[in-house]
């Protein structure tokens, strides 16, 4: 169960534009840019018409990768920043692992939820 890479880290902003030259004036290239409705997310949240752009951003070393995230729309009333995950700043760290199904076990013995 080892850690191959840290494919990368998400971070949910206000001003996508003003976080994108700020991570392009450190030397990262864009690599990605798209609007999303995020389906995925919604059902494990509660929300609906959760739609946001994503911005992928890589290092110069291509070892990494940094996703900025803006959310736009909600029309559930629920006040999103409120949800955890969808809170401004770091929201998740992507790592690559050798054997996920083992690390999952691993997890769910030791009382974590997935």
């Amino acid at each position: 169960m080892k850690i191959r890479k840290n494919d990368h880290v998400g971070i949910i902003v206000n001003d996508l534009t003003a976080a994108k030259e700020f991570f392009l004036d450190f030397g990262l290239e864009v690599l990605g840019e798209a609007e999303v409705e995020d389906e995925w997310i919604e059902p494990k949240m509660g929300l609906t018409d959760l739609r946001k752009t994503v911005v992928m951003l890589g290092m110069p070393d291509g070892e990494t990768k940094l996703e900025l995230v803006k959310f736009h729309t909600l029309s559930d009333s629920k006040d999103f920043q409120h949800y955890f995950p969808l809170i401004l700043g770091v929201c998740h760290i992507a790592l690559a692992v050798e054997n996920i199904e083992a690390i999952v076990a691993k997890l769910k013995k030791s009382g974590s939820e997935l």
